[in-house]
């Protein structure tokens, strides 16, 4: 019974939050802007103490049965106490309690300021080497995705540092013709042909550009084709992704306010 109340209310609130979207009932559209938000609000208070209780029962445990790196269980929970006892028992100033979360005196916000924002530096620079590691295994070229993740990260690259702006057109030309016949090169039996055909584009063509005066094209800039990239195909793949989440949102949402979906309620 206690399930089928549970999923009751999950059906009806979810049903009646989608009505207020479609039907212009001024109680239903305050229930949804105001009431529901603040219900919302408090059962995440809630859920934020139901997960203090669960960390310290877990890194007790851990504790208690010296689980791997069981030692580390001791630095989160004396930090978890300290951070406890300045915000909610010893403010370290004249402000009362709540503002002197804010407070520059307070001793609160000092540890905050000058423990908790330089481990979240240290982390974020920590980061970086795991980017980096990653770029280096997706932009192997395995298959043609591959080439082109890794062409337009180079170019995007060598576009947002100061030496793309000093590159000039003719070496640009230069690494479109490598590239072309690096993708091409596979279709060429002869390497000697290839070798010579390459040699006459990279002479003859830069000749044949700048004779029809199309040196001022933005594709010869790197800086403006790294913005071009930016723009139409990023932009694209992006809006994209966002579509593929909505309709990914509107089907789970779908599952749970019919009832087919049950992991919500530990099932």
């Amino acid at each position: 019974m206690k399930r089928q109340i549970a999923y009751f209310l999950v059906i009806f609130i979810g049903f009646l939050t989608l009505f207020g979207h479609f039907i212009n009932y001024s109680p239903l559209n305050n229930f949804i802007d105001n009431d529901a938000t603040q219900w919302f609000d408090i059962i995440s208070g809630f859920a934020a103490f139901l997960g203090v209780i669960n960390l310290l029962q877990l890194h007790l445990n851990k504790i208690s049965r010296k689980k791997d790196n069981w030692r580390y269980s001791f630095i989160t929970l004396f930090g978890f106490l300290i951070m406890i006892f300045f915000g909610f028992i010893y403010n370290g100033s004249d402000v009362s309690m709540g503002p002197h979360l804010k407070k520059e005196g307070s001793a609160f916000y000092w540890m905050f300021q000058n423990i908790y924002l330089p481990l979240g530096a240290t982390m974020f620079a920590l980061l970086a080497f795991f980017v980096a590691s990653a770029s280096y295994r997706a932009f192997k070229i395995r298959n043609f995705e591959a080439t082109l993740l890794l062409v337009s990260g180079v170019f995007l690259m060598i576009g947002r540092v100061p030496i793309g702006q000093l590159i000039p057109w003719w070496m640009s030309l230069e690494i479109y013709i490598c590239l072309f016949f690096a993708f091409i090169a596979n279709r060429f039996n002869d390497r000697k042909k290839l070798l010579i055909s390459l040699l006459l584009s990279l002479i003859l063509l830069p000749f044949i550009v700048f004779n029809l005066d199309l040196t001022s094209l933005a594709v010869f800039k790197i800086t403006e084709l790294q913005e071009w990239i930016m723009d139409v195909p990023a932009t694209a793949g992006s809006r994209a992704i966002m579509i593929g989440i909505a309709l990914g949102t509107i089907a789970q949402s779908y599952r749970i306010i019919t009832g087919r979906e049950k992991s919500i309620l530990g099932d």
